[in-house]
């Protein structure tokens, strides 16, 4: 018997799973897919406070946004990059002193912090190759954290099983049976589990899975937003990322990504449908036009080499635009017998504090330790690098290092074992790395290794797809 099932495997299914197992509980959780396969691997990539949320009055959300952006600085150190945003002023759009009341009260309301506080720069004088047209004199900098948003969910997956949890990956419920002190949850393969709590995590499909799975039906009601990305060959010189204010008050990011591209977006785009999102034509020319606003160079859809599209589920708050319903995530239990918890809405940034709170709203239904640590350890790979020599290519180190920081140690045992990495199926994709993926991060499919596991599917080349399935099919058997 569980203590609790988890039913969903993204940032926020992961970082439960992790924070339970590590108070002593019996923890399984249920992916019907890859982990972090849908909302949290299409996100900006941000921890951040949301400064744009000061702009609702979501104060308690930015402090606490604000705060987890320097704990998971600190937990994960490897997947994560801080960085400075700049953001060209509109004089038209917000007055001077209102960023600069905004920004103050982003320094502050974090507490004490290791990023540098925010000030007015002069974009020409501050940068060399400076991409932001002349007519923009004025900016403003800040400082927010860059992360593999992937990885991030990997990581608190991979930690949980370190402390004695379960986790099904491509694995479907058929049903769940209700009795008085526990639930019985049968799956498609025919092996039954029981618990005695569940956690609806299914994110997008939480309203879904309680309905058609549980057989309950909720009060709340989720908005599904849209938000899509594209990725562009590198606009400009430089590791700052810009935020740009536009007409109807939203705001976009230009960030450096992956050394040789920027990544542009996001989109709020409320859809009916959730599965399988995909960037629109509308989208695509919303990003461009926005950035041409402020850019020298012009850019085009000619321009994009990848775009992406998640659904977010947003808490209905009955706001009429898609941007300005609340960030903020609640909780919905329904415990006649066995209980049910179902998370609505969340963020990537807050996926730790609200496992912590998670775990308090199950306190009268479960024991366990009510000490909070996950603040306190250091996720899989965010550990000082051990002295052992490492064989490894040089061309590796670098996208290695920033991935699996001390696991490369790991890695570098596979490299050995195949003798100098096995097969190459590109200069970048060794077959030691597919082994490693699918033997020690739960690696399934190609899709899991290009674009979760590693960030190689960009410019992966289709004629090599084949070469890296035979291989895959080789270490899943």
């Amino acid at each position: 018997m569980e203590d609790l099932i988890i039913i969903g495997g993204g940032i926020n299914g992961a970082g439960i799973a992790r924070d339970a197992a590590g108070r002593g509980l019996k923890v399984t959780l249920i992916e019907k897919g890859d982990l972090g396969a849908k909302t949290s691997s299409w996100s900006t990539k941000l921890i951040h406070g949301g400064i744009r949320y000061l702009e609702n009055y979501e104060f308690r959300l930015v402090r606490e946004s604000l705060k987890e952006r320097e704990v998971i600085k600190k937990i994960a150190p490897h997947i994560t990059k801080p960085m400075r945003f700049v953001l060209p002023h509109v004089p038209s759009l917000r007055s001077t002193w209102l960023i600069r009341l905004g920004l103050a009260l982003y320094d502050r309301l974090g507490g004490i912090t290791t990023f540098p506080k925010s000030r007015v720069i002069s974009l020409n004088k501050e940068f060399e190759n400076n991409p932001i047209k002349s007519n923009f004199k004025i900016g403003y900098e800040y400082s927010d954290l860059f992360v593999d948003d992937s990885r991030l969910v990997l990581l608190n997956a991979e930690d949980a099983i370190n402390r004695g949890a379960r986790i099904f990956t491509n694995t479907n419920i058929s049903k769940a049976v209700r009795k008085k002190n526990s639930w019985n949850i049968y799956l498609e393969n025919g092996d039954m589990l029981s618990s005695k709590v569940i956690i609806n995590a299914a994110g997008p499909y939480a309203l879904e899975v309680l309905e058609n799975i549980f057989g309950i039906h909720s009060k709340k009601k989720i908005r599904h937003v849209q938000g899509s990305h594209i990725v562009v060959k590198k606009l400009y010189k430089g590791d700052q990322a810009y935020i740009l204010q536009l007409d109807d008050k939203r705001i976009i990011f230009l960030i450096p990504y992956l050394e040789q591209y920027t990544l542009i977006g996001t989109t709020d785009n409320e859809v009916k449908s959730f599965e399988n999102p995909k960037i629109t034509n509308q989208e695509k020319n919303y990003l461009i036009n926005a950035v041409n606003n402020f850019i020298k160079t012009k850019m085009s859809e000619q321009d994009i080499v990848w775009s992406y599209s998640g659904v977010r589920p947003l808490v209905e708050d009955y706001n009429k635009k898609a941007s300005k319903v609340t960030r903020d995530y609640t909780f919905e239990i329904e415990e006649k017998n066995a209980p049910i918890l179902t998370i609505f809405g969340g963020k990537l940034t807050t996926y730790r504090k609200l496992s912590e709170h998670a775990l308090e709203k199950l306190s009268k239904y479960l024991v366990f330790s009510k000490e909070s640590w996950t603040d306190k350890k250091i996720l899989p790979g965010g550990s000082a690098k051990s002295q052992v020599k490492i064989q490894l290519p040089n061309k590796f180190l670098e996208r290695f290092e920033s991935a699996y920081g001390s696991k490369i140690i790991k890695l570098n045992q596979y490299y050995n074992e195949l003798k100098n990495g096995g097969e190459i199926i590109t200069k970048d994709l060794y077959e030691f790395e597919i082994k490693y993926l699918v033997k020690e991060e739960m690696a399934k499919t190609s899709d899991d290794i290009l674009f979760r596991r590693t960030k190689l599917g960009i410019n992966f080349p289709i004629s090599k797809i084949a070469k890296l399935e035979a291989i895959l099919k080789k270490y899943l058997i």
